[in-house]
């Protein structure tokens, strides 16, 4: 018995260093494939959009293999200095070219997208909440998107600022928005947007007219109202009457009375 129990110790021991080996190795997987798969993010987004300024080629230099290198690339922000996980990607009024980078869905720690001020055209990506995930902030404002509002930003659930103003977007404002309850700046500003606006409620008391401004095809709090049923309807009303031997044809749909006048010559 008195013999077994160093044997017992000595493979309790074994097992815990095992565990503890692999574990480790664990890590060490983990976190390699974190910094990997942020620098790919990066390569991506450097490859698809056309650096007009030479900002990217200048400062994005991917033939260095020190720790947390790219940390030290213009407009990026990491979570640690010496570490390569993404934080923030800020990279506004750098004459950028393209369109939205999908690659960005590698940078699997990124909490901040800001695009501002470029030239960057095209759709959304219908899928943009599998590419931004854990984004709290996103900026696209100033660039010339076009196409539908995504409705599946809403699942962006920890979003607290998404800015889609001075771009070219059209079609409705996606209701399901309205279910971003973190969401304290919101702007639409300057599109092509109609329809209703999304009622966010009276806790987001951020979000104001300045937030839909130069959008006419918008309506509903804090805009204008939205035209009833029985408004829409009136406004395809013929209406014909006579006045002193004249009939007058009268339609309403534009907001403004066209009218038709007739004379009729009895001999």
């Amino acid at each position: 018995m008195a013999f077994l129990i160093p044997v017992l110790l000595s493979k309790r021991n074994l097992d815990m260093f095992v565990s503890s080996v692999l574990w480790l190795l664990l890590l060490s997987c983990s976190f390699s494939f974190g910094v990997e798969s942020d620098i790919n993010c990066l390569k991506s987004i450097k490859a698809s959009l056309e650096d007009t300024l030479g900002y990217l080629n200048s400062s994005w230099d991917f033939n260095n293999n020190t720790e947390g290198f790219i940390c030290n690339f213009l407009g990026i922000e990491c979570w640690h200095p010496h570490e390569s996980k993404v934080l923030n990607i800020k990279l506004s009024e750098l004459g950028l070219k393209g369109q939205f980078p999908r690659g960005v869905e590698n940078c699997t720690s990124l909490t901040g997208l800001d695009l501002s001020g470029n030239m960057l055209s095209g759709p959304l990506p219908h899928d943009i909440d599998k590419i931004l995930t854990w984004v709290t902030s996103l900026d696209l404002s100033s660039n010339s998107f076009s196409g539908l509002i995504p409705a599946t930003l809403s699942n962006c659930s920890y979003m607290n600022v998404l800015k889609l103003d001075n771009n070219q977007f059209s079609g409705n404002i996606p209701a399901e928005v309205n279910q971003l309850t973190r969401l304290k700046t919101f702007s639409v500003a300057n599109n092509l947007l109609s329809g209703q606006v999304p009622p966010f409620g009276e806790n987001i008391a951020s979000i104001r007219r300045d937030s839909y401004a130069n959008n006419p095809g918008l309506c509903g709090y804090p805009l204008k109202p939205c035209p009833s049923i029985s408004q829409k309807k009136s406004l395809n009303v013929v209406r014909v009457f006579k006045s002193n031997g004249v009939t007058m044809v009268t339609a309403a749909g534009f907001g403004i009375g066209f009218v038709f006048s007739f004379s009729f010559f009895f001999f």
